[in-house]
C-alpha cells in the first residue's frame, strides 16, 4: 500500500500522558502547530494511574533541579490551566523507624538544603505526631523528613487538564493508532508514520512512556528502557479524617484524593518475563544487586497474558489502557496492612477498588529528557522510573522550549537520552 501523506506541523508529540499533553500546551502557547498522537486516550497508560505524589523530597538529585521547576507550575497550575486537578499543597512527609532511617533521611536534608535551598527539615517523634495526629503512636515512628512546600494532585484530572487546554490553544489530535515509526532522512526527523500515512514535522517529541524505546529502537538509539508493573488501591471515602500531607511508611505510599478517600500503593511491583527480556539484562545487574526487593519477577507472566482477568480505573469514566495491566492482590493486601498499622484510626475504611500501571525505568532510575545526538529535530522524554508524574509539566515545559530552539529552562545535562550510548 502506498504511503500517504497528510499536512506539515512544526512539532508532533507521540504520547498524551502529562509529559506530552503539557509539552503539546506549552508548544501551542508558543505559536506552534502541533499534532498529539495517542494510540489510546490522554492519561489512559501511568499518567492516570500513578499513586498522585507532587514531590521535590528524597529525589535524586541529578533531577532535583527539574522538579524544583515543576513544583512553581504545580503552585500556579489550575489558575493557569482554569480546571480544578486537585491540587494541594500539604507536603510531603517521610517516616523514620530507626537510627539508620534517621541518618539517610538527614544526609539528604541537609544536601537539599545546602545545594538546593529547600524547607526540607527533620522532625522529632512528637513533631511527626502533631503534624499527622492519626498517625499510630506505638508503631515506632522515631522521626521524619518533611518538605512543606511538597503537594498532591489527582493525576488523570490534571492530565486530563493540560489535554483540554492544549486543544483550547488549537492543538490537533491523532486518536486509536499508533505511530509505527519516526521518519528520518539524512540524519533530520521528517515526521511520524501513523497507518498508512506520513504525518510530516521537522520537530518530534517521543513521550511515549512505555512504548519509547521500541520506537527509538527503529531509528538506532538503544534505551535500556525495562517495565515494572506497579499495583494501586483506593479505599472509600472517609467520612471525617483528613490527612494534608502525603505520608510514605516503610514501605507504603499514602495520599487522601480530594474526596476523602486513600489511595495506597507498596512501592516497587512486578516484572512480567517477556520474551525479550534478556536485551538489557546487563544494565540491570548493578540495580537488581543494590534492591533485590524493587521487583518481584513473574516468571508465568507471558501464560497468565492470555488469560482472561478483570481490571479497573482511578475513576468510573476512566478510559482503560488498551495493555490492561493487572493489579495484585497480594500487593493490595500489602498496602491495606501498613496502612492499617500506621493510621489504626483509619482501618476499617474498606478497600473499594484497585488498578495496576506500567512503570517504565531506566538502569539509574532517573528519566531520559532532551535532544538525540545524530538526529536533528529528534527529542526525547521517558524513563521517569515511577515519579514522573510530579517533575511531568515542567518536562513539557522543557521539551517545548527545545523544540523552540531555546535553552532549557532547568538543568537537564545529567538526563540526557545519549548517556548510556557512552557506556
Amino acid at each position: 500500500m502506498a504511503m500517504q501523506s497528510t499536512r506539515d506541523w512544526d512539532v508532533i508529540v507521540i504520547g498524551g500522558g502529562i509529559v506530552g499533553c503539557s509539552a503539546a500546551y506549552y508548544a501551542a502557547g508558543k505559536g506552534m502547530r502541533v499534532l498529539l498522537v495517542e494510540r489510546d486516550a490522554p492519561g489512559s497508560a501511568q499518567s492516570g494511574r500513578n499513586l498522585g505524589f507532587v514531590r521535590q523530597q528524597n529525589r535524586d538529585f541529578r533531577e532535583l533541579s527539574l522538579m524544583i521547576g515543576a513544583l512553581r507550575i504545580w503552585e500556579g497550575i489550575e489558575a493557569e490551566l482554569g480546571r480544578p486537578v486537585g491540587w494541594r499543597q500539604g507536603g510531603n512527609l517521610s517516616l523514620a523507624f530507626d537510627e539508620a532511617d534517621l541518618i539517610s533521611r538527614r544526609d539528604w536534608q541537609r544536601r537539599a538544603v545546602d545545594e538546593f535551598g529547600l524547607d526540607t527539615r527533620m522532625l522529632s517523634a512528637s513533631e511527626t505526631y502533631a503534624l499527622v495526629p492519626q498517625l499510630a503512636t506505638g508503631r515506632g515512628v522515631v522521626g521524619a523528613m518533611y518538605t512543606p512546600t511538597d503537594g498532591k494532585a489527582e493525576p488523570a484530572r490534571a492530565t486530563r487538564a493540560f489535554f483540554d487546554a492544549a486543544l483550547g490553544l488549537g492543538v490537533s489530535v491523532s486518536f486509536g493508532d499508533p505511530v509505527t515509526r519516526i521518519d528520518v532522512s539524512a540524519g533530520k526527523v521528517s515526521g511520524v508514520q501513523i497507518g498508512d500515512r506520513l504525518h510530516r514535522a521537522g520537530m518530534v517529541i517521543t513521550a511515549a512512556g512505555a512504548g519509547s524505546a521500541a520506537l527509538l529502537r527503529k531509528i538506532g538509539l538503544n534505551l535500556p528502557q525495562e517495565f515494572i508493573r506497579a499495583t494501586v488501591a483506593r479505599t472509600v471515602a472517609s467520612p471525617g479524617e483528613r490527612v494534608a500531607a502525603c505520608v510514605s511508611g516503610q514501605q507504603t505510599g499514602i495520599r487522601q484524593d480530594v474526596n476523602g478517600a486513600y489511595v495506597i500503593s507498596v512501592a516497587g511491583g512486578e516484572y512480567d518475563l517477556r520474551l525479550d527480556s534478556w536485551r538489557h539484562m546487563r544494565w540491570y545487574q548493578a540495580t537488581r544487586k543494590s534492591n533485590p526487593d524493587a521487583a518481584r519477577i513473574d516468571y508465568l507472566a507471558p501464560v497468565k497474558r492470555l488469560l482472561p482477568h478483570r481490571t479497573n480505573s482511578p475513576l468510573a469514566d476512566f478510559p482503560p489502557s488498551r495493555d490492561h495491566p493487572r493489579p495484585e492482590a497480594f500487593r493490595v493486601e500489602q498496602a491495606r496492612r501498613e496502612f492499617a498499622e500506621l493510621f489504626p484510626v483509619l482501618a476499617d475504611l474498606e478497600i473499594e477498588t484497585s488498578w495496576a500501571g506500567i512503570i517504565d525505568v531506566m538502569p539509574d532510575v532517573i528519566p531520559v529528557l532532551g535532544a538525540v545526538d545524530g538526529v536533528s529535530g529528534l527529542l526525547v522524554a521517558t524513563g521517569f522510573s515511577g515519579h514522573g508524574f510530579g517533575p511531568g509539566p515542567m518536562a513539557g515545559k522543557v521539551l517545548s522550549d527545545l523544540a523552540a530552539g531555546q535553552q532549557s529552562p532547568v538543568d537537564i545535562t545529567r538526563l540526557s537520552p545519549m548517556r548510556f550510548e557512552r557506556k
